[in-house]
């Protein structure tokens, strides 16, 4: 087994890491693949070449000041490119180049409810999926179901189609690849308690990018408009689960699902005390109070109202 260590420097202050890894661990389901143990982040990811790798990313800096060492587990020797593109990675999933301080003070300005949330959660960052592939994946199971509903079924589905790793006898996963997906069955996913539809769609994605037919991860570049004019060609891909992927695969954080269920409850609660509201309200706030910084603050909100019980 080849190890490798390295520290994250020049993280845009500020990051509070514990707020990161507090996420994953208020879950009520168990996380297979972003694991949260002993104050340690554990993740494994594929470069390149589809080689697995064990990331395990704790702090030893300070909300204003902060640092992160990374142990890099492997079962190959790393190039000094792979090693560049892990940091790469690394600072893609956890946020580490988000403008954190623009993002509040535009919040002080224009909502001062968003702000109040910002200065309790100061120093979250929004996490990302390493691939545009496993965002529309976590999308597609998570429509038109609860989340943590969503989160049992995608445990279930790493568990069973996965790759693993073992590391100093502990069992770790990753997220099943286009490959793995594509070779299976509407029947397999439905014993997870997939949807035969669902099942259906998920193999079709995955069969087309793992052919090389489609690369999702091109869509990263592209304008908001263009990706869901392109998401929007494959079945079950609609503007919703669009808007999902852009936000949590894409970085693409002024993007925000505003046909989401859960948010325009929140939205209903903290900005038009609690009465029915439609999309055209939701938009509203989305718009005019949050601008850019759209998908920031609604994750944001859907954060702290999980830290207040609010939503369970």
């Amino acid at each position: 087994m080849f190890t490798a260590s390295m520290r994250i420097k020049g993280i845009l202050p500020p990051f509070d890491f514990n707020l990161f890894i507090g996420l994953y661990s208020s879950y009520k389901f168990k996380e297979l693949v972003d694991v949260v143990n002993d104050d340690k982040y554990y993740r494994v990811i594929y470069l390149k070449n589809n080689l697995p790798v064990l990331l395990i990313t704790s702090s030893s800096g300070s909300v204003d000041s902060p640092l992160l060492n990374l142990k890099i587990y492997s079962e190959s020797k790393l190039t000094r490119k792979d090693l560049t593109y892990i940091r790469q990675k690394i600072k893609w999933m956890l946020g580490l180049n988000d403008e954190l301080k623009k993002f509040y003070e535009q919040m002080k300005k224009s909502d001062p409810v968003l702000y109040q949330i910002t200065q309790k959660l100061r120093g979250l960052r929004a996490p990302a999926t390493p691939t545009v592939f496993e965002a529309v994946i976590h999308a597609l199971i998570e429509q038109q179901i609860s989340f943590n509903f969503a989160g049992k079924i995608k445990s279930r589905l790493v568990n069973k189609f996965g790759e693993v790793m073992n590391v100093n006898g502990e069992t770790y996963y990753a997220f099943p690849t286009p490959q793995n997906l594509s070779q299976t069955t509407p029947e397999e996913l439905r014993m997870l308690q997939l949807s035969r539809r669902k099942g259906e769609y998920i193999i079709n994605i995955a069969s087309k990018v793992a052919s090389g037919e489609v690369n999702l991860e091109l869509l990263v570049h592209e304008s908001k408009e263009t990706v869901v004019e392109k998401l929007s060609k494959f079945r079950g891909l609609g503007k919703w689960t669009a808007e999902m992927v852009m936000v949590r695969g894409m970085r693409k954080l002024d993007a925000v699902p505003a046909d989401d269920i859960a948010l325009q409850r929140l939205i209903s609660h903290y900005y038009y005390s609690d009465r029915k509201i439609s999309k055209e309200d939701a938009l509203k706030v989305t718009e005019n109070r949050w601008g850019k910084y759209r998908g920031y603050a609604a994750f944001y909100l859907m954060y702290w109202s999980r830290v207040t019980g609010f939503l369970k």
